[in-house]
């Protein structure tokens, strides 16, 4: 029986570097063998201007559809999409919307998950 706890991980700077930063976080703790939690709990919700970098063309769209190919759950907030004129359709592969990224964020954490925000 597993005793890991769910991860959420909260993205919201625009700004490129803060994003690289996050990913690399991401990657690391994925492949860090001293964390009990399995990458099928975690889940990564992007809201603000961060969605822009969960685009199919954005630089590190391969690294995105590598952590959800990894079983990390990445979800882009659809108001944030409409806000900033991007349609979901755009999303890299293995990326997923949700209504509401602070909402997604909120019953995470009221469902026992730890929050881990990054950069």
């Amino acid at each position: 029986m597993s005793t890991s706890q769910s991860i959420v991980i909260h993205v919201t700077s625009g700004e490129s570097a803060d994003f690289e930063t996050a990913l690399r976080n991401l990657v690391n703790l994925v492949q860090e063998e001293s964390v009990s939690t399995p990458p099928e709990k975690m889940q990564v919700v992007v809201n603000g201007r961060a969605v822009r970098f969960l685009l199919a063309t954005a630089p590190e769209a391969a690294k995105i559809t590598q952590m959800a190919d990894a079983g990390v759950g990445i979800g882009a907030c659809a108001n944030s999409l409409d806000r900033f004129g991007h349609d979901s359709q755009d999303l890299a592969e293995g990326v997923t919307t949700i209504p509401s990224g602070v909402a997604e964020v909120a019953r995470a954490q009221q469902h026992g998950a730890t929050y881990l925000k990054l950069p």
